[in-house]
C-alpha cells in the first residue's frame, strides 16, 4: 500500500481536474444509472496522470473502490472543517447537493510509519513511544496498532501510523509531518523520506 499522501495535489489542474469528470467520473455514473446501480456512498478512483507523445497530460483509470484510499484519506479529511456525520447524512438522505463541505485552505501531507518486515512479514507487538507527543497541526492516525496485555500500545500490522502536519504550503506541512513522526519510535520502524517531493 501507499507510504504517504499529500493535499491538495499541485498535479491536478483545473484543466485535468475538469478532464477526469467529464472523462472518467461523469461516464461512471451515467452508466450505474443506466445499469440500474443505485449506489450511496464513497467512489473512489485511483488514476495515473501522464502525459501522451505530444505533451498533453492524458489521465488513466486503475482502480475504482468503494470506499476511502488508504493513506490519500488522512491529508484530505485532516483539512475537513465541515461535520463530516453531517455530510454522510446528507448522501444517505438524497440531500447532497443542498451542503456545501468547508475545507481548511491549508495543506496537509501524511508520512505512513510501517513495522519492520512490511510489506511481506510485518513484525507485530512492538511497541510504540511518542504518540502523544503531538506538535501543533499535527494529527497521528492508527492504523496497525493496538494494546498488548500490558496495556502499551504495539505494533499489530504493517502500516502501523500515518502522521499528517498541515502548513501554509506544502513545505511547511511537510516539516511538521517529519517532525512529529521524529518523536515517534518502535524497534524496525519505517518510512519513507521523499514524500512530497514531486510537488516542492
Amino acid at each position: 500500500g501507499g507510504m504517504g499522501a499529500y493535499s491538495p495535489a499541485p498535479v491536478v489542474t483545473p484543466e485535468i481536474y475538469q478532464m477526469v469528470m467529464d472523462q472518467i467520473i461523469y461516464p461512471t455514473v451515467r452508466g450505474m444509472k443506466e445499469d440500474g446501480i443505485v449506489f450511496t456512498g464513497f467512489l473512489y478512483a485511483g488514476l495515473m496522470i501522464s502525459k501522451d507523445a505530444s505533451g498533453k497530460p492524458t489521465v488513466k483509470t486503475l482502480e475504482f473502490n468503494c470506499r476511502f484510499g488508504d493513506p490519500e484519506t488522512q491529508p484530505i479529511m485532516s483539512r475537513l472543517k465541515s461535520d463530516f456525520s453531517e455530510l454522510i447524512e446528507a448522501g444517505i438522505d438524497g440531500s447532497l447537493d443542498k451542503v456545501i463541505a468547508e475545507w481548511d485552505p491549508r495543506c496537509a501531507l501524511g508520512v505512513v510509519l510501517a513495522s519492520k518486515g512490511y510489506p511481506t512479514a510485518p513484525r507485530k507487538g512492538d511497541v510504540i513511544s511518542g504518540t502523544e507527543l503531538q506538535g501543533d497541526d499535527t494529527i497521528t492516525f492508527h492504523a496497525g496498532t493496538k494494546f498488548n496485555d500490558k496495556g502499551e500500545l504495539v505494533t499489530s500490522g504493517g502500516r502501523v501510523l500515518c502522521v499528517v502536519g498541515l502548513g501554509d504550503d506544502l513545505h511547511q506541512a511537510r516539516d511538521k509531518a517529519y517532525k512529529a513522526l521524529d518523536k515517534i519510535h518502535f524497534d524496525g520502524m519505517q518510512y519513507r523520506k521523499d514524500i512530497g517531493h514531486r510537488a516542492l
